[in-house]
């Protein structure tokens, strides 16, 4: 499959299916979604190279009939594929008996928003060129300092695309391009070892990760020789980029989908146009930001993306919906559909998440922010195991930064892993202050560094 052609075979393939469902069963509502992705991997583990093209295409069918809703899916996009799902979803509605009375109908048609950025250059991206871009950071790890023990990392690109189509009248497809890489180096120094790495994704322009490796190895090294915190108190806390999107997501973003706002698990449904953190924190969820790795023109169900402002000024403007959720609400999606979750796309109902969450940032560097913090405080330089896995209705969460600085008096050394405590909700209230060192993450939230106080460390 071609990429210039892929939006027309994709949408060829809908097409045909919904005029095939409606002969089954004229009385039933049905949506196709069809997913296609061409994906070329490289990776390099212990000195062992492992290298593969991958295609993986699919499809996914729902069928409503009097409030009863049946899902079925299967790999490949042929007729036949699509048919076979249509049949089962079809079999498997006869044998319901229950019905949801909140269901209000699938997306209706609207027109589509833009696609983003397509580098096409990356389209070319081979397996010879990702294993030598993965080769250079290896080796450049490895130069770095006698005490690099181990370093691998990854490459990869890939493009590909998907339609939505149902029988209220949407027929729509997106395409998208992105390649990447990751690099981690292990630093070791008699027991003690630390591991760091570096990242990026990209779908403007080919990424040269040239020098990566020898920062990942940097940052390793940067956390040798680290001490006991042998403190236990309140501590005001710096959170680097990496680490503060975890926090955003598993916070801010948790308690704005719909979802969870619906069925009584967020504690800001009530809190619409009201103040829930600092004045500071200005935070958008752009579905339509040209650079955005989850930009499309349309989600998963085939309404179009949109940019979304969640926080303005610490004001809560809005939550993200899909059409279940916005109707049971009586609002409109915000275009934040999406097929995800630990299996492939088409192998899911769709949810909602967040597609390209930014913070606003601030204007002081890294260097101000620890400058401007009194006494001693705690940086957190990669994400707290366990903080994803926190209480969304509470707010209280509990989890271990294994890479941590002291910061005293403008300084910073390392420290031994340490946990921190606290509540995000009252973390959003005390965020003291925010960096200009605005930086994606592999959240697709893109962040500078955030301080906040109030947070329990045990050392």
């Amino acid at each position: 499959m071609e990429f210039e052609n892929l939006k027309d075979e994709l949408l060829s393939a809908v097409d045909s299916s919904l005029k095939y469902a409606r002969t089954i069963d004229s009385d039933a509502d049905f949506e196709v979604y069809v997913y296609y992705e061409n994906r070329t991997q490289v990776s390099i583990n212990q000195g062992v190279v492992d290298a593969s093209d991958v295609i993986v295409e699919g499809n996914a069918v729902r069928v409503e009939k009097q409030k009863s809703i049946s899902f079925a899916s299967s790999s490949g996009i042929s007729t036949d594929r699509i048919r076979r799902s249509i049949n089962e979803a079809i079999a498997s509605l006869k044998t319901l008996s229950i019905k949801d009375e909140r269901f209000k109908g699938f997306c209706e048609p609207k027109p589509p928003g833009n696609e983003g950025t397509l580098a096409k250059e990356i389209l070319s991206l081979d397996k010879e060129e990702l294993v030598n871009y993965a080769s250079n950071m290896v080796k450049e790890g490895q130069k770095f300092y006698k005490r690099i023990h181990a370093v691998g990392s990854e490459c990869g690109a890939e493009w590909g695309g998907f339609a939505v189509g149902n029988t209220l009248g949407v027929q729509q497809a997106s395409r998208g391009v992105t390649n990447g890489f990751e690099v981690y180096c292990i630093a070791i120094d008699g027991e003690e070892r630390r591991t760091s790495f570096e990242f990026d994704l990209d779908r403007e322009k080919l990424i040269k990760p040239a020098g990566y490796g020898t920062k990942a190895a940097q940052k390793a090294v940067s956390l040798l020789g680290a001490k006991k915190l042998n403190k236990t108190g309140i501590f005001p806390t710096l959170w680097t980029p990496i680490p503060a999107a975890a926090f955003i997501y598993a916070s801010l973003a948790q308690s704005a989908m719909g979802n969870n706002v619906v069925e009584g698990r967020s504690p800001l449904s009530d809190k619409i146009g009201k103040n829930i953190s600092s004045s500071k924190l200005t935070i958008i969820d752009d579905g339509q930001k040209p650079s955005g790795i989850n930009t499309d023109a349309i989600d998963a169900e085939g309404y179009p993306q949109q940019k979304n402002t969640l926080l303005e000024q610490g004001r809560l403007e809005q939550f993200l919906f899909d059409t279940y959720y916005a109707n049971i609400r009586n609002r409109e999606s915000t275009g934040n559909s999406v097929r995800s979750g630990r299996t492939l796309p088409y192998e899911v109902s769709p949810n909602i998440r967040p597609k390209n969450l930014e913070v606003k940032p601030g204007n002081k560097n890294l260097d101000d922010l620890m400058n401007s913090v009194s006494d001693q405080a705690i940086m957190i330089v990669d994400m707290p195991i366990g903080i994803l896995h926190s209480n969304v209705s509470t707010g209280e969460f509990s989890a271990v930064a294994q890479s941590a600085f002291l910061v005293e008096n403008g300084k910073k050394s390392p420290i031994q892993p340490v946990s921190v405590s606290g509540n995000f909700y009252k973390g959003l209230k005390s965020l003291l202050n925010i960096g200009s060192d605005l930086e994606k993450t592999m959240f697709n939230v893109e962040t500078p560094t955030l301080v906040f106080d109030g947070f329990s460390i045990v050392g």
